[in-house]
């Protein structure tokens, strides 16, 4: 009987202890001054660290040239402006500005310009720095050191001695002659190279850049007074309508053109964008080789019934561009420019 009581009790204990919560069982962890300090410590640096980040970003916007301000725009690589995706960062930025205006201040027989336009020159000089720098990486020019001992070389030469290259700099521009390698000397020697291989094998250099173009047939309704508009729709949309039927397009073109390219069967030749209108543009563009129009396209010249016939591309700039510098400037000139900076765009007067 006792023994069969003390089973009870066991197995009640048992019981117990299966329903005590499992907090009982854990040891409880409490952290320490020094663990509570330290996290502390970390909330605070963290805390410092983005309203230091938060200064500096808006300090670049006043175009500051606090050191703590280029050192830390410098180390984060923070953008003055992207040209294509390509970033010119700030740093470079206020310091070839720097450069630029000891240059002018160090030379009396110099004209003076205004703050404006040393910045244009200096943005000017950035974007095709590396605009060339990425065009050469398409070419795959690079630029070797025997090319830099080189050229040099003949710097110190027409110096007279390394020592009167690099007194002649720091006046000048307030560089040591290792800084003038990497910001004049590379850049220079990569845009010779560079200039050399597009001329060497301009054909092969212009099928990098190609763009599309389109063979397309058209048939134009002219739309003359609104209170036509309704009328003149109505037959257009009927026109298609055969067309989608299986009659032949030359020959409806022939019949209700109402422009000169209706004896030729609505034929309008290869042409790319940016000639038509741009309604008439994104119609056709959008189209496949030997698609249809599913629709009208409506222009300011009235309704437009629109066949694609062919599609290709074509070597970019053949026509406009015939050298390297031209070539160079018209990338820079039509790029995507964004500004991180309160500082004139060089190039806005030309894209207006």
């Amino acid at each position: 009987m006792d023994e069969q009581n003390n089973q009870g009790a066991e197995v009640e204990k048992s019981t117990e202890a299966e329903q005590k919560p499992l907090s009982c069982c854990v040891k409880s962890k409490k952290l320490t001054n020094a663990q509570i300090f330290g996290l502390g410590v970390v909330s605070i640096l963290v805390v410092v660290a983005l309203v230091f980040l938060g200064w500096v970003k808006y300090s670049t916007k006043q175009l500051s040239e606090n050191k703590a301000v280029l050192a830390t725009a410098k180390f984060l690589q923070l953008p003055a402006v992207k040209i294509n995706g390509l970033k010119i960062t700030y740093a470079d930025y206020i310091d070839d500005l720097g450069t630029i205006k000891k240059f002018y201040a160090s030379q009396s027989e110099v004209p003076e310009i205004t703050n404006e336009q040393k910045s244009d020159q200096v943005i000017s000089s950035l974007m095709a720095n590396v605009i060339i720098a990425d065009l050469a990486k398409k070419l795959k020019v690079t630029v070797e050191e025997s090319d830099i001992t080189e050229m040099k070389a003949r710097i110190i030469e027409q110096l007279g001695s390394e020592e009167d290259a690099e007194k002649e700099l720091n006046e000048k521009y307030g560089w040591t002659l290792a800084k003038y390698v990497e910001r004049v000397i590379e850049p220079l020697i990569l845009e010779q190279k560079t200039q050399k291989v597009f001329s060497e094998s301009v054909d092969e250099a212009y099928t990098k850049f190609t763009v599309p173009e389109v063979r397309a047939t058209h048939i134009l309704f002219k739309v003359e007074t609104e209170k036509d508009d309704a009328k003149v729709k109505k037959q257009a949309e009927s026109v298609l309508k055969r067309i989608k039927a299986g009659e032949d397009f030359a020959k409806l073109a022939a019949e209700f053109g109402s422009d000169g390219t209706k004896d030729a069967g609505g034929d309008l030749g290869w042409f790319g964008k940016g000639v038509m209108v741009p309604e008439f543009e994104k119609a056709v563009f959008a189209l496949e080789k030997g698609q249809l129009g599913e629709s009208l396209v409506r222009t300011q010249f009235g309704y437009h019934i629109v066949k694609v016939d062919d599609k290709r591309t074509v070597p970019d700039f053949i026509r406009t561009v015939p050298d390297f510098i031209a070539f160079t400037d018209d990338i820079i000139k039509n790029a995507k420019v964004k500004f991180y900076i309160p500082i004139h765009n060089p190039f806005e007067a030309v894209k207006e």
